[in-house]
């Protein structure tokens, strides 16, 4: 057969424990087997989708139409994969939807990724997609008109999980057009039949080797698990921890929640006992049978908002836990339902920036709780603010919001502002790991567009002076100096000894991230906490 042009997609299988065949690489999908005939000299064999002639759904529309059945409206999809051994590897090319014929959770899962990471050239992509870690993970696709670097993409090394990648081979390399994300390497090549087993070797080839730490080393930082069977017994882990009641185990909110507008928290075997925070202990507690309990139990159980009208809301609590395993020089994560791997250097190395955050000296009062009805409850970030404000002569700045045109809504500068030009950005600790990314982000924002927009500065001036007169000037109109101010994160419910270790590991990065970019900008930063004290009954 003579060479032709092929664009080819293919999976490298995990090793094949005893007794497994080919076959035990499909999905549940009906197929037809061929075995590959001796002269092209590969040991493999081709399975294809038994599919049938469909009808699509909008013919129905076509035939009123036209007032009869119209004829030739069908469509037939076509699925196929050809597995092939090569040194004892097992490797599926796919045809059409052949990725759909394959048991996922049997191939190398960062296969496709990390060998068109080795392939390409860095200077040459074309597109990326991204998983980033926000207060809600957030995917996303970027595509560059050219040939492009990495640094155009505007990656942050920080918090983006690189999922898939395109782009032009480095120079050397005669694969065209490479794009690989997660298990699946798809380029296009000149080639017969008889040349897949050499170039399947030739891929593992470029997959083995660690050529993409030189200009992509980042993306080991943090990496979501695909692999089902590995997910599988992490969750195992996490049923035993929960039994076990592991301190570490945290249930927290997937998503930012109003503070101000929530009432409370229950779970599904107590939904009726109303708490004012999240408590882990509460939701054990009331595990009837803990010996009994699976994961599919975890996503079944709800986490109950409810908030001061009446209204409830409800979130599976797996999707709510925050746990983290460590595993060697790994450590895993779960967080919003999904699981991650974490590299211990990148670990270590947001430790030490976190080392270097001070706490700030300024003084707060204690978080007020108490019992009311028989419900307890905690007092809210408005009602702390006004208190903390009074206490200590801060001006209160919370809901005072500034208008720009550098932000898709108006801004708060800050919640309190003392007259030393600190600004002090208050959250509960309790309301999870995307309330206080949150915090750390809206503190950023409000700094930087202080720091470079005069016209924030004239509209933050005015409201200064509404709040009063005597803070009119802490922000000046012309030239301002970022050494003169210190941003204060503030996080209720938790003391300042023990706060900054006992962060969800995605806010570190989060605070890690601002405190570096408030830093290089001039900026002072510092991180307080207070516990929480029973209110004094007059």
């Amino acid at each position: 057969m003579a060479k032709g042009y092929r664009r080819l997609n293919v999976f490298m299988a995990k090793p094949l424990i005893d007794g497994q065949t080919f076959a035990n690489l499909l999905a549940n999908v009906p197929v037809d087997m061929y075995p590959t005939v001796p002269v092209v000299g590969i040991d493999g064999a081709l399975y294809v989708k038994r599919s049938t002639e469909k009808r699509p759904t909008w013919g129905g529309v076509l035939d009123e139409a036209a007032g009869l059945d119209v004829p030739g409206l069908a469509n037939r999809s076509s699925s196929a994969v050809l597995l092939v051994r090569v040194d004892g590897d097992v490797f599926a090319f796919t045809f059409g939807y052949g990725r759909y014929l394959l048991e996922q959770s049997l191939f190398v899962q960062d296969f496709g990724l990390r060998t068109a990471l080795n392939t390409l050239d860095e200077k040459s992509l074309r597109s990326v997609d991204l998983h980033t870690l926000e207060d809600q993970p957030v995917q996303k696709k970027s595509q560059a008109a050219r040939d492009s670097e990495v640094s155009v993409f505007g990656i942050d090394i920080l918090r983006d999980v690189l999922r898939a990648v395109t782009g032009v081979p480095k120079q050397g390399i005669d694969l065209e057009h490479i794009s690989g994300g997660d298990a699946a390497f798809s380029f296009g090549i000149e080639m017969e039949v008889a040349d897949l087993p050499g170039l399947a070797r030739r891929i593992k080839g470029y997959y083995a080797n660690e050529d993409y730490k030189k200009s992509f080393s980042w993306v080991d930082n943090v990496r979501k698990i695909k692999d089902e069977a590995l997910i599988d017994q992490l969750n195992l882990e996490l049923v035993e921890a929960v039994t076990r009641h592991d301190p570490g185990f945290m249930i927290t909110l997937p998503e930012i929640g109003a503070w101000d507008e929530i009432l409370g928290f229950s779970f599904t075997r107590g939904k009726g006992s109303v708490r004012p925070v999240i408590d882990a202990a509460d939701y054990i507690d009331n595990i009837h049978d803990l010996g009994a309990l699976t994961v599919d139990g975890l996503k079944r159980d709800k986490l109950f908002v409810h908030d001061v009208d009446g209204e409830i809301t409800e979130h599976s609590v797996y999707r709510c836990i925050y746990f983290e395993i460590i595993d060697g020089d790994k450590t895993k994560i779960v967080f919003d339902g999904k699981w991650y791997e974490v590299d211990g250097s990148f670990i270590g190395r947001i430790t030490e920036t976190l080392k270097s955050i001070p706490v700030s000296a300024l003084p707060f009062p204690a978080v007020e709780v108490w019992e009311e009805g028989g419900k307890e409850k905690i007092e809210s970030e408005g009602d702390y603010n006004s208190r903390a404000a009074e206490a200590h002569g801060y001006f209160l700045m919370d809901k005072q919001l500034v208008k720009t045109n550098r932000t898709t809504s108006a801004i708060e500068l800050c919640d309190l502002l003392t007259p030393a030009k600190q600004l002090v950005h208050v959250k509960h600790r309790k309301g999870g790991s995307a309330g206080l990314s949150h915090l750390f982000a809206q503190g950023g924002v409000a700094a930087e567009i202080m720091l470079g927009d005069k016209e924030f500065r004239k509209k933050a001036r005015t409201v200064l002076r509404r709040v009063d007169a005597a803070a009119g000037d802490l922000v000046p109109l012309g030239n301002i100096k970022s050494a003169d101010y210190e941003i204060v994160f503030l996080i209720l419910g938790e003391d300042s000894a023990t706060l900054k270790q006992n962060l969800p590991f995605f806010s570190k990065v989060n605070l890690s991230k601002t405190f570096e970019n408030l830093s290089q900008r001039g900026f002072r930063i510092s991180v307080a906490g207070v516990a929480t004290t029973p209110r004094l009954v007059v």
